[in-house]
């Protein structure tokens, strides 16, 4: 009995820390995780980037999607294949924004599991666009 009751409380456990949520990473600088917006400051009539310093190669983009104000980034990677990483800077194309405050959402994904991608990385950060 004394095992029963123990199992089912760890169970229980195992239960509770599986459903937690765990919350997006809120910076407001980018340069925090090897990432810069290019230009500083950029207006509505400029195109803008976003570079990722120190990008392992095989780190793939799979879709960037710009859904009002919030603008997603996806990168992928397969860790099954145990491939080298050479580092180098990957530059996104953003592309030119309307005025206003753009949330930006860059997250990078292990594509290796069978059920489900792994977010390796998730940030976001504000970009702001003037006139």
């Amino acid at each position: 009995m004394k095992y029963i009751l123990l199992s089912s409380f760890v169970c229980f456990l195992f239960f509770i820390a599986c459903t937690e949520q765990i919350d997006q990473e809120k910076i407001t600088d980018p340069t925090e995780n090897n990432m810069k917006i290019i230009p500083a400051n950029p207006g509505i009539n400029t195109q803008i980037s976003l570079v990722i310093y120190d990008d392992c190669t095989y780190n793939t983009l799979s879709g960037i999607k710009l859904n009002g104000k919030t603008i997603e980034i996806e990168k992928q990677f397969n860790s099954m294949m145990k491939w080298p990483c050479w580092m180098r800077n990957d530059t996104i194309l953003i592309g030119k924004l309307s005025e206003g405050a753009y949330s930006v959402n860059y997250k990078l994904k292990d594509i290796a599991s069978q059920t489900a991608p792994v977010i390796a990385l998730s940030v976001t950060f504000n970009l702001l666009v003037s006139k």
